[in-house]
């Protein structure tokens, strides 16, 4: 069975999920795509503030 969709957003980063909740919000069928991890890059491994905390959790483990 094909879906139909009024909107699809690519990627789940900081516009895209806010995006797609006011579309779906407004009554649009909406579908979010993302590969790997919801909140994108950026929230998960991407940011300064999140490479500087994993690269703490990796220097701590090793001690």
């Amino acid at each position: 069975m094909q879906k139909h969709y009024k909107a699809i957003v690519i990627g789940s980063g900081q516009g895209g999920n806010p995006m797609a909740k006011r579309l779906a919000e407004a009554g649009w069928s909406t579908c979010l795509i993302e590969q790997r991890w919801v909140g994108g890059t950026c929230v998960n491994d991407g940011c300064t503030a999140t490479k500087t905390m994993i690269a703490s959790a990796q220097a701590a483990s090793l001690t």
